[in-house]
């Protein structure tokens, strides 16, 4: 990990934390969520730490218990993403432009909103951004990421990007209360990353504040309906988390193709009708994950026939909580990263043998289903389309 450490006048001292995902398992990387800027007299922490890992278009959350064991729950992208039906115009777009090059527009759209999200955060935090420095920063951030080249064309975008949020901050004098915080719901059983948790005036001129949660998209016009459901998810996980400073409103927010003064769009989707599908979607979420295995294998070594007969040194098997779980002189300090040679995956294997396996505590279905009644409210006409209305749609695959 690298850090960078920056002073600002008026918070004191801000880290800027620039985390890699690490490869614990072959196709399978694990990391620490830490905000990108934090200030300390400022900002909330999240109540425990939290692990991000992704595994075969799949995203999971997970944080340790008290005897070192990770207790595992589903993104909310992954929750929508895997329940919610594809947009027809989405999939005629995708079979216009080929699956190939569809992937790798979305992969440039993702690549661009996760800029997006460092440059509003370290502006809200520092409260200055440094526009003539965007274009370097962006040099960098497209030689550490293997982007094409011509990536730094959107080094203007991105500049009108960052000065209308700065204009939404003005706008309704928003407050921070945390920035890219990653909580888990223990209840419901999901996890996901909130952008902007913060409190803000209920309207512009106004003198009435508001604890509200902004979303904020790359797109530049439309909020689909996973937008809508996912800004309630986080109102809900917020609030199990928080109860005694209560999220009211969500938005989302997306900057505007702006020509002469900075605009944007901001949309209430607190009374979203949408919302009301999040129970449904948790249980069929519950169901698909449950038809997983979650049993991963790696193939490796020297086959040898002379010696081999049933392979066992080439197939390594072992379970998500086996892969994560700590070795026992480590388990009482969960703020290490877990990483495994395959020497080691294949020695806790023969351990995992011969001890009586330890099986990770889970949220009891029933307890999650009966709560999940009781619980409270969280693109494409053809290839024709203008790129930002691509990206709109794409977004919904996408989590930033």
């Amino acid at each position: 990990m690298k850090e960078k450490e920056t002073l600002n006048e008026n918070l004191g001292e801000v880290s800027e934390n620039i985390s890699a995902a690490l490869e614990i398992f072959p196709g399978m990387t694990v990391e620490e969520m830490k905000a990108m800027f934090f200030d300390d007299n400022a900002l909330i922490e999240a109540p425990k730490k939290v692990w991000q890992l992704n595994s075969k278009g799949y995203r999971y959350y997970f944080c340790y218990d008290e005897e070192g064991l990770p207790n595992f729950y589903p993104s909310v992208t992954t929750i929508l993403s895997k329940t919610l039906p594809k947009s027809s115009f989405l999939m005629k777009w995708i079979a216009e432009k080929g699956y190939e090059e569809a992937e790798r527009y979305k992969e440039e759209r993702a690549y661009y909103g996760t800029f997006m999200h460092i440059a509003f955060e370290e502006l809200i935090i520092n409260r200055r951004y440094d526009l003539d420095t965007l274009k370097d920063r962006l040099k960098t951030y497209i030689e550490d990421n293997h982007l094409p080249s011509d990536f730094i064309y959107y080094a203007d975008d991105l500049k009108k990007d960052v000065l209308a949020f700065a204009r939404f901050v003005l706008d309704y004098d928003v407050k921070p209360f945390a920035i890219e915080i990653s909580l888990v719901h223990e209840q419901l059983n999901y996890a996901g990353t909130i952008d902007l948790p913060c409190s803000m005036l209920e309207k512009q001129g106004g003198d009435k504040r508001i604890n509200a949660i902004i979303d904020f998209k790359s797109g530049r016009k439309n909020f689909y309906e996973e937008a809508e459901i996912q800004l309630h998810f986080y109102k809900e996980m917020w609030n199990y988390n928080f109860p005694n400073l209560e999220i009211t409103k969500v938005f989302n927010f997306s900057p505007k193709d702006w020509r002469k003064k900075p605009t944007y769009n901001l949309k209430d989707k607190t009374n979203s009708v949408n919302a009301n599908k999040m129970p449904y979607l948790l249980g069929l979420a519950a169901i698909e994950d449950d038809k997983k295995e979650n049993v991963f294998t790696n193939i490796s070594g020297i086959i040898d026939l002379d010696k081999d007969v049933d392979f066992s040194n080439n197939v390594i098997s072992l379970s998500l909580s086996e892969i994560v779980s700590k070795k026992d002189d480590n388990i009482n300090c969960p703020d290490e990263k877990i990483s495994f040679s395959e020497e080691e995956i294949e020695q806790q294997q023969k351990e995992s043998e011969i001890k009586p396996k330890r099986t990770p505590k889970r949220n009891k279905k029933d307890e999650s289903k009966e709560s999940i009644g009781e619980s409270k409210e969280s693109v494409l006409n053809g290839s024709k389309m203008a790129n930002d209305e691509i990206s709109d749609l794409l977004e919904n695959d996408i989590e930033l």
